[in-house]
């Protein structure tokens, strides 16, 4: 009984580790960058890396706090909730910092990458894209 007891466990524990799709951040298929990490990812998010390398404005694009892609998003890039960091961005809006940009829908995020060069943006949803280059995936 405790053998099925321990497997029982290590099936949700599977479960929830793979509860996620894979994670896709995108960008415009212009923009020189080929990869980024993530640190710089959260920079980016965060508001501390402000221009590309080639001295062009970044505009990063959230999905709604509510969406599963973003609540992903935060957990593999933040290691954190939305929730916790909204008091990051209240803190923020006190010092006259706007949080990035939101979409409704993964293919809004899709659209407005494709038309704004220096937007970047993610998805969970592979893009099919020929304007949109993907910067990393994280499983």
């Amino acid at each position: 009984m405790k053998s099925l007891h321990i497997l029982g466990l290590t099936a949700a524990l599977l479960s929830i580790s793979n509860a996620y799709a894979d994670l896709y951040i995108i960008a415009n298929k212009e923009l020189p960058t080929a990869q980024l990490e993530k640190s710089d990812i959260a920079a980016i998010y965060l508001l501390k890396k402000k221009r590309w390398e080639n001295g062009e404005d970044i505009m990063p694009i959230n999905l709604p706090a509510t969406a599963d892609g973003r609540n992903h998003f935060t957990a593999e890039i933040f290691d954190s909730t939305p929730e916790k960091l909204g008091s990051y961005w209240d803190k923020m809006l006190f010092k006259g910092e706007t949080p990035p940009v939101t979409q409704n829908s993964e293919q809004a995020v899709i659209m407005f990458v494709e038309r704004i060069k220096g937007a970047i943006g993610y998805v969970e949803t592979k893009p099919q894209s020929s304007q949109i280059k993907i910067l990393q995936q994280f499983k």
